[in-house]
């Protein structure tokens, strides 16, 4: 059966009576081996102990007739044990009733027979015994081969009473090891039935609750914790996403809204040339305007799906911002506002030129509505470790305190007012910091009111062989150069 369709308490169960199971197994491997050490042990010291009263009987005799004739009425017929003596020749000088029809193994030598041998010898029809030789020397110093041997059904027995004794609780450990498993199983996983429950009821229009945390330091209180910051993320993007399709859609009605009370003035009553020719200009600026903003938040759409249909190539970006400030150069002059460029360092990023151009631009533009007539604009770049950090500082009234940290956000305003004389929508530092993200770089803004706002822009790559070092005296504005 196919595991992946089993519920985490089921395998939890399994797992815990596999495992159960097979350490019980081992362990009564373990223990079987040792009780049949132990019983073994023990019978061969019944034997030895047997084997040393023959020894000593030995010791009192001193011819073989006298042999066969003391030990005949003790040791010619046992239960258990059954004996037998060879003299250094190899003779028999006595043996058990038992032992008249069975050979036993013999050491080829007896004189040089050292020590106690225990060994297992099969009699075939007779069963398994154990046979313990040793080698004395009797009252006349010759040396003596005593051995004895006993059945090994006695230990068989007792020792299959064990084995049938853990076979038999086998079974009931493997139903013991189910049901535990299935309890511990439950009840390590009725928190996670809890969380499941809680975050059902966590939903689009109940984003505030959260998982309670027990233990914060356990593996259920981590989880709680991690689904509680996602639950945070959901509710900042959901937040996000319904302020900005309110505020589009208000960007959008406003236009929509103006259009259409002008179309409808207009055609309440016959008008001259020259107003229906306003009419369709005021309309024309609208139109491009709502085209200007759909393009806006066409950009921001793919950026935020993960897919910018941008094109990564090996550009010198201080050769790109020269570009754009030139081509700014004639709006700046318009204005009379004064374009100071500071070093340039040259520098090699991987990027889309179209889209760094549309960060420059947006930058320089910004800075330029925001700049009053007669003042300065300030471009400089410098090298802070592996990233070229470009700064464009403007000379208008700044940005309070309070604003700074939301004037990337999508349709912030800090001057609704102004913001519509200048024509902008909302949108243009948060395109700027989306390229700058696209980029793998950083864009941060500082501001002191009634003195200026700065912009600075880092991004990732390496100096470049060129040099495009330039200072102020080689790309000032006409107006400084007439100046000076």
């Amino acid at each position: 059966m196919n595991g992946s369709r089993w519920s985490i308490r089921g395998r939890l169960t399994i797992w815990n009576t596999v495992i159960l199971t097979v350490l019980f197994g081992i362990v009564c491997l373990a223990l079987l081996s040792a009780i049949h050490g132990h019983l073994s042990y023990i019978a061969d010291q019944s034997t030895v102990e047997e084997l040393q009263e023959l020894v000593e009987e030995l010791r009192t005799i001193n011819d073989d007739q006298t042999l066969v004739t003391q030990l005949t009425p003790r040791y010619s017929v046992h239960s258990h044990y059954h004996f037998q003596i060879v003299n250094s020749h190899g003779h028999t000088l006595f043996r058990s009733r038992f032992l008249s029809l069975v050979q036993l193994p013999q050491p080829e030598s007896v004189a040089e027979f050292r020590g106690t041998q225990f060994e297992n010898v099969d009699l075939g029809p007779l069963g398994m015994f154990r046979l313990v030789s040793t080698a004395v020397r009797n009252s006349r110093s010759e040396p003596l081969l005593l051995q004895v041997i006993t059945p090994r059904a006695a230990l068989k027995q007792e020792f299959g009473w064990y084995v049938g004794t853990l076979l038999w609780a086998f079974p009931l450990v493997v139903l013991l090891s189910l049901i535990t498993g299935y309890l511990l199983a439950r009840q390590a996983l009725l928190p996670l039935q809890r969380m499941a429950k809680a975050a059902e009821r966590i939903s689009a229009e109940r984003l505030d609750e959260r998982l309670a945390v027990t233990n914060p330091n356990d593996e259920l209180g981590r989880l709680a914790r991690t689904l509680n910051q996602m639950f945070d993320r959901i509710r900042t993007s959901v937040d996000q996403i319904r302020q900005f399709t309110a505020d589009a859609a208000h960007e959008l009605r406003s236009p929509i809204a103006a259009l259409r009370a002008r179309s409808e003035i207009a055609l309440r009553m016959p008008r001259s040339t020259d107003e229906y020719q306003s009419v369709v200009q005021e309309t024309l600026d609208e139109t491009n305007r709502m085209s200007a903003l759909v393009d806006q938040l066409l950009m921001l759409s793919r950026h935020d799906s993960g897919q910018p249909s941008v094109r990564f190539d090996e550009l010198p970006v201080d050769q790109l911002l020269l570009d754009v400030i030139d081509r700014f150069r004639s709006v700046a002059e318009e204005r009379q506002q004064d374009l100071r460029i500071g070093p340039l360092p040259a520098w090699t990023i991987s990027g889309d030129d179209i889209w760094l151009s549309q960060l420059f631009w947006n930058l320089l533009d910004n800075a330029g509505k925001y700049t009053p007539h007669g003042k300065a604009i300030e471009i400089t770049a410098q090298i802070v470790g592996e990233q070229w950090c470009c700064s464009i500082r403007d000379s208008g009234i700044g940005i309070a305190a309070e604003h700074l940290p939301r004037i990337f956000d999508r349709f912030y305003r800090v001057d609704n007012s102004r913001t519509r004389s200048t024509g902008g929508t909302g949108l243009g530092l948060t395109i700027c910091q989306s390229i700058v993200q696209a980029h793998g770089g950083t864009i941060t803004a500082t501001s002191q009111e009634n003195v200026g706002s700065t912009f600075t822009v880092s991004l990732p790559g390496h100096p470049s062989t060129h040099d495009t070092a330039l200072g102020e005296e080689d790309h000032a504005s006409p107006q400084a150069a007439s100046e000076a």
